[in-house]
């Protein structure tokens, strides 16, 4: 009878023991200072590096940064092969508009190729002066494009997202076919879905917008500075004080710090032109410790921004972390770089060229279309995809990326 039982209910082998979950690659992120620290007595020159000589750079760094759950190490772009290899399993490179004739990175594209490690490129943009042109590389960019779009460690997709359809176009021009057209990941700063209802709400409020912020240009930029000057005239209101926010290049970010002993002087007279030519020299000056400001982390920049109640200016970041900061935003557009920008990321904006009335608060209140469940929908869908980006590449997400993505 035992040996029938036993017969008929054979003993079942052990189950196998589960598999210990994989883990998480080591991320290097190709951006040398996570933090500038406490940077209120730095040096300029230390400063002008550790932002990547632009204020602007740290918007896209930080929001990388918050995204990515994996253990994160920081290296400098400099940082040797060996050194990679050793500290990291993948490779993500924070971009900006990388892609133009202004960058020569063969040195890096050597470097990258050496270490042997996967890329993931997030945010590349290309730049040139409408979509009209295609862009101008030099060898060593060319190259560099190419050593990280071989590098691809994403089995269902490319390792390359990019600021928007013009770079993915002209990535294809290259033989550099399928990248994600998704924008800056910045759009996901701020991690709360139903974004755009609450910059609807705090902007709809307003009869007037009151305290402008505005997101300064460049001395150089003489197609807007007639733009420029009536900004400043609308900022410098004796209720309700403005702020004037430069984020490059050298010499528009030390006149925030006072540093105008070691600026050139031309480019210092120009950009007295460029703001209040109506003032005398030490006027000018004085200007620019009431109202010039730069900053050099992302948190305190946001919370400036919230203080007052439309950012305006040829700065795409500078316009683009108002709205991440839940006030609106318009941006001039003054390039393909700026527009694709704009384009992807919901971002309210006019093209300079088409600014030819006087600009008032009336004016720009009429001229801000902003469709607050558009908003939502896009960046709900931009999140979807960033997300199956990052995943499809080995990174894991942070959660509230599929918040957005789910929209609640």
């Amino acid at each position: 009878m035992l040996d029938e039982m036993t017969m008929d209910k054979p003993i079942s082998p052990p189950a196998p023991a589960p598999k210990a979950p994989a883990k998480p690659l080591r991320v290097a992120i190709l951006w040398k200072y996570p933090s500038l620290g406490l940077y209120s007595n730095a040096a300029f020159e230390d400063l002008y590096n550790g932002i990547g000589h632009n204020n602007g750079n740290l918007a896209f760094v930080y929001a990388i940064a918050s995204h990515i759950s994996n253990p994160v190490k920081f290296f400098s772009w400099s940082a040797s092969a060996e050194s990679l290899k050793e500290n990291a399993d993948i490779i993500v490179i924070p971009c900006a508009n990388q892609l133009g004739r202004h960058t020569d990175y063969g040195t890096m594209a050597d470097n990258l190729e050496k270490s042997g490690l996967p890329i993931v490129a997030i945010g590349l943009g290309a730049q040139a002066d409408s979509y009209d042109q295609d862009i101008q590389l030099t060898d060593g960019t060319r190259r560099w494009a190419e050593v990280i779009a071989r590098s691809n460690p994403s089995s269902a997709g490319s390792n390359i997202y990019t600021r928007g359809a013009f770079t993915t176009s002209q990535l294809d021009k290259l033989g550099i076919h399928g990248s994600v057209a998704g924008g800056c990941p910045s759009y996901f700063t701020n991690p709360n879905p139903g974004l755009g209802q609450k910059i609807h709400k705090q902007w709809s409020n307003l009869p007037l917008p009151r305290s402008i912020s505005v997101a300064a240009g460049h001395q150089a930029w003489l197609k807007t500075r007639d733009i420029e000057h009536q900004l400043i005239g609308l900022m410098m209101d004796p209720m309700y004080p403005g702020q004037y926010v430069v984020q490059s290049m050298g010499e528009m970010i030390q006149i925030s710090r006072e540093i105008f002993d070691e600026i050139d002087p031309h480019a210092l007279k120009e950009i007295h032109n460029h703001t209040v030519p109506h003032y005398s020299f030490e006027e000018f000056k004085g200007w620019c410790r009431n109202y010039v400001r730069s900053f050099y982390d992302v948190p305190a920049w946001m919370d400036t921004l919230r203080r007052h109640d439309l950012t305006i200016g040829s700065r795409y970041h500078g316009v683009a972390l108002a709205l991440q900061a839940e006030r609106m935003g318009l941006t001039v557009t003054i390039d393909s770089r700026t527009q694709e920008l704009c384009e992807n990321t919901g971002v309210p904006h006019v093209a300079a060229a088409d600014l030819t009335a006087p600009l008032t608060r009336s004016s720009l209140k009429k001229m801000i279309r902003f469709d607050p469940d558009a908003y939502d929908r896009h960046r709900s869908a931009a999140a979807a995809r960033y997300l199956d980006f990052l995943n499809a590449n080995r990174l894991q997400p942070a959660p509230f990326l599929s918040r957005i993505a789910a929209g609640t």
